[in-house]
């Protein structure tokens, strides 16, 4: 172990922040020194961290720790709240492969033809596992078994123990796709033009989608594989049967990865000036498109409402789950290839520039997408050596349906739960049963968490309308217009609402007759 080129202090001001805010874009500039930046906006550098040569890795963060890869030939664990680092694991030729972390072990493909283990606490490598050619495909443990690919055309199954070859898949063409393994079947693409399934205990093939060159990694959700194509397709297939479900074409050749969220598949393409795509997941059809003036080779991650993706213009994009519209943008100095990471509110990703890059999103959320949550391209705490599945893994009691993404945070009172949905439905469920008791229709996306106070539910919507709604029969009592959106969710004191709207005031009505009781601030 020795230190290395690294450094944590955060970095000068050639980082620019682009922020759109009510249509006005503003370009800000950051502050030098070795201070850290004071203001918290979205898209604020905490840190970077210097490595000896371009970031394509993308990070994984655990317990406190980001670890991730370099082409300087380098894995690096450093500090998530400082940016310094903690040890630095040489290879000496470059790593790619993005790190994944199971039970205090971290393991990394490299060029130098060998999958690594190394200990996640001091750097000190455990085994290593040689292959016929680099590995730039990024590993996958389930149940005791790492899985990667190789450039010399294997899919290999090794003890995460011991790091015996348990059984080697041989395809055509060099493996660079990452695996994913769902319910007992590794997915992986080859450059041999073709998506397999094959049996993670045996190593037999269960099944073949032929396509053109597959750089892209699959996920899985439902049921169903996504997967890009450099024919300029992303795929669904049947991950039982192998069989096509749809193909949506974007402009370019797809090298991202997709990721799916909350009903919707997001990926990049890799033209000129790439694109990335919102896509139906039951019905692939196009939600939107954001334009980039680079190929978009990085996989988004999604964190509540927001998307974060790189393009090979130098940007980190932060982009509208709903809307497709730009929130805000960060400036690297090169490419960015390596795949987003959000913990905490921060996004940890890496660019050719050789730095990785803490940034504050605005927020405290973390990446919850198919890709970060099945461990392709990066994630975040110890996965822990279980069976990967995109099903409840507990015992379900019911679910409830409401045909439409629901990001309100549900209310219980006494037998009864309420929630909204995007489609602007307050719904009252029985909490035993799961059985519909009434549906309040407001017909306009709402992102308020309802409040039920003395037999009353409150919720506002972006109709700009905070509502009062009985609470055993679901009909209107009043209705009240604040001046602009109501994303807030309401408190009520000594009857008294507060509610907050997207033009920045805090109102106070009286719960009994919807009028304003408190000066509008």
């Amino acid at each position: 172990m020795r230190d290395g080129p690294g450094s944590g202090s955060p970095r000068s001001s050639r980082r620019r922040v682009l922020q759109t805010v009510s249509g006005l874009t503003t370009l800000g500039i950051l502050n030098t020194g070795a201070s850290t930046t004071v203001s918290a906006d979205p898209g604020d550098e905490r840190w970077s961290f210097e490595t000896g040569d371009a970031v394509r890795s993308s990070p994984t963060v655990v317990d406190g720790t980001v670890f991730v890869g370099s082409v300087d030939g380098s894995l690096y664990a450093i500090d998530t709240e400082t940016g310094a680092q903690k040890w630095i694991f040489e290879n000496r030729i470059a790593v790619r492969s993005s790190p994944t972390v199971v039970d205090g072990t971290v393991f990394v493909g490299s060029y130098a033809n060998h999958l690594y283990a190394v200990d996640a606490e001091t750097g000190e490598p455990q085994w290593a596992f040689q292959t016929g050619d680099s590995v730039k495909s990024s590993p996958t443990v389930v149940d005791g078994t790492v899985f990667v690919g190789s450039d010399d055309n294997n899919l290999y199954a090794v003890d995460a123990e011991t790091g015996e070859q348990q059984w080697a898949f041989e395809t055509s063409d060099g493996v660079e796709s990452s695996p994913t393994v769902v319910d007992g079947t590794v997915f992986v693409g080859s450059y041999d033009n073709t998506l397999y399934a094959v049996d993670a205990e045996t190593g037999n093939e269960q099944w073949t989608f032929v396509t053109e060159g597959i750089f892209s990694s699959p996920t899985v959700v439902d049921g169903t594989v996504l997967v890009g194509s450099w024919d300029g397709n992303l795929y669904a297939v049947d991950a039982e049967t192998g069989e096509q479900q749809w193909a949506f074409q974007t402009g370019a050749g797809i090298a991202s990865s997709p990721t799916v969220a909350d009903g919707t598949v997001f990926v990049g393409d890799g033209a000129n000036a790439g694109d990335l795509y919102a896509v139906d997941l039951e019905t692939g059809d196009q939600q939107w498109v954001f334009e980039t003036d680079g190929g978009v080779f990085s996989s988004p991650t999604v964190v509540d409402n927001t998307v974060f993706v790189g393009s090979l213009d130098s940007n980190l994009y932060a982009v509208s789950v709903e809307t497709g519209e730009q929130q805000w943008a960060f400036q690297t100095d090169d490419e960015v290839h390596s795949s987003p990471t959000v913990v905490d509110g921060t996004v940890f990703v890496g660019s050719e520039d050789g730095n990785l890059y803490a940034l504050d999103t605005g927020g405290d959320g973390s990446s919850e997408d198919s890709r970060v949550l099945l461990g392709t391209l990066g994630h975040h705490r110890d996965r822990g050596y279980t069976s990967q599945s995109t099903e409840l893994s507990v015992d379900q009691q019911w679910v409830f349906q409401t045909g439409d993404a629901i990001r309100s945070s549900p209310t219980v009172v006494g037998n009864t739960a309420f929630v909204t949905n995007r489609s602007g439905d307050l719904y009252a469920v029985d909490v035993e049963t799961g059985s519909q008791q009434w549906i309040f229709e407001i017909g306009e996306y709402t992102n308020s968490s309802p409040t039920v106070v003395d037999g009353t539910a409150f919720v506002g919507s972006t109709d700009s309308n905070l509502y009062a709604v009985d609470a055993e029969t679901g009909d209107q009592q009043w209705i009240f217009q604040a001046d602009s959106t109501v994303i807030s969710s309401p408190t009520v004191v000594d009857e008294t609402v507060f509610i907050g709207s997207s033009d920045g005031k805090l109102y106070a009505i009286d719960a009994e007759s919807q009028y304003i009781t408190k000066p509008v601030s």
